[in-house]
């Protein structure tokens, strides 16, 4: 996977490329469906697959964050708002494969920045894993606690 910085006055975007041995319209299902995402990023849920549409985070019992669908083009782009963020994914087709591209800016008054990029690293990673070998990768078996201390020495927050 590569993995880019970028900072500014205003806060931080992180940009992950990927690529997975599937087909476009595969991906971007398990990207945009709730039956998808829950096999990955099982706290999240679809409602109204639309521009103007929702994706929950469910936090606890009886609490949802909700974020707004920002941008939907099927096969493509999917971005939404990620709490005060963004996160945006967009796919490009490679003969048989897929490019996934996860471009997420959070403004430094996000109070956990590194968690969220290392969150979002396990996530691509775990979802490359499931569409092309069955299974999600164990958060367990992902070093979170060395991919955070990579995130932060490169971004000296």
């Amino acid at each position: 996977m590569e993995i880019n910085y970028i900072k500014n006055d205003k806060g931080v975007y992180q940009t992950l490329e990927i690529l997975i041995n599937e087909q476009l319209n595969t991906v971007f299902n398990y990207l945009t469906t709730t039956k998808g995402i829950q096999q990955w990023f099982p706290q999240l849920y679809v409602e109204n697959r639309n521009v103007h549409g929702s994706l929950y985070f469910h936090i606890a019992d009886g609490e949802d964050l909700r974020m707004d669908i920002l941008q939907f083009d099927e096969p493509n782009t999917f971005e939404f708002t990620w709490d005060i963020g963004t996160v945006k994914f967009q796919l490009v087709e490679k003969q048989d494969q897929t490019v996934l591209t996860l471009k997420e800016y959070l403004p430094y008054e996000f109070p956990h920045i590194i968690i969220d990029f290392s969150g979002w690293q396990y996530q691509m990673e775990s979802l490359k894993n499931l569409i092309e070998h069955g299974e999600v990768i164990a958060q367990s078996d992902f070093d979170f606690e060395t991919n955070q201390l990579e995130i932060k020495d490169k971004l000296r927050l």
